[in-house]
């Protein structure tokens, strides 16, 4: 279905999950590049958590970048794609490829629901970019973040994958995008987007609502709707859920102390952070450490 051609540095991870089902996840601190052949008919998602990546189609005659919290989706039922990809530093990577089997499978009552499974569309190649759902992000983390050395991380990888792709086609989350007026104007859409990049910048000292807005020079209201549509959570909310994804990391990787987190997030008092991680993850921060 899929064929690694060739690995620059070993930080590529790939699993076949199922029959028409494969993972691949990059989580490296290098600039890095590796060339994938794509079975024809394989439809394929690509997910940029963190830094940036490049698809160099035809000998590197076409370039598309992929920036932090976009996605792409690939499908083509009559030729093999086989593009290099170069990474940025730091990138976080997910790659999703499913057979059209596979996805008949999964989807066999809502086929109608598919764009690229209708009657029209079943043979024509399909290309889209999109911006990740705070919930399809958080999903995805969590494959990122999963144990290697577990024996049960092959169900709980399978398990999430199949919950990455019952989000993407969730017909919910289509309404819940296409219903803002705001993001059919592309320009509200990348000053959205800016927003939420200032926002993650400034985890320790964030902006009010009304200074990110003058920031992004976005009405405020458009600014906190467009928001919440776009990634389905307000503002503080998602910045809520990514610091405590971040102090997750960043006990993980075990050279900071619990106070030393919650200072890096932005926590003057770590009381405050230790309540909040508990409340995300149902456990403390010293619970978790134990637990691992």
């Amino acid at each position: 279905m899929i064929e690694l051609k060739n690995t620059a540095k070993a930080k590529w991870d790939s699993y076949f999950l199922t029959d028409g089902l494969q993972l691949m996840k990059y989580n490296g601190e290098s600039t890095d590049s590796i060339e994938i052949c794509v079975d024809e008919g394989v439809i394929q998602y690509f997910f940029c958590l963190q830094g940036s990546l490049k698809f160099h189609f035809h000998s590197g005659s076409y370039i598309m970048p992929l920036e932090q919290g976009e996605n792409c989706f690939f499908y083509n039922p009559n030729t093999k794609l086989a593009p290099k990809i170069t990474v940025t530093k730091n990138s976080q990577l997910v790659f999703i490829f499913v057979s059209l089997e596979k996805i008949h499978q999964l989807f066999l009552q809502n086929d109608s629901e598919l764009e690229f499974l209708n009657s029209e569309n079943v043979n024509q190649k399909l290309y889209k970019k999109e911006l990740i759902p705070l919930e399809q992000e958080l999903v995805l983390r969590q494959i990122l973040e999963s144990n290697e050395t577990i024996k049960t991380q092959d169900i709980f990888r399978y398990a999430k994958v199949l919950e990455v792709l019952s989000l993407y086609f969730s017909k919910q989350a289509k309404e819940n995008q296409t219903s803002c007026p705001y993001l059919k104007d592309e320009d509200s859409v990348q000053k959205i987007k800016k927003a939420k990049d200032i926002l993650i910048e400034n985890l320790q000292n964030p902006p009010t609502t009304s200074q990110l807005a003058t920031k992004v020079d976005i009405n405020e209201h458009r600014l906190k709707e467009g928001f919440k549509s776009l990634y389905g959570s307000t503002l503080y909310q998602y910045l809520l859920d990514y610091k405590m994804n971040t102090g997750k990391r960043l006990i993980d990787k075990g050279n900071l102390k619990i106070k030393e987190v919650a200072y890096e997030l932005g926590y003057n008092n770590p009381s405050h952070f230790i309540s909040a991680f508990k409340k995300k993850f149902g456990q403390t921060p010293k619970k978790y450490i134990l637990s691992k």
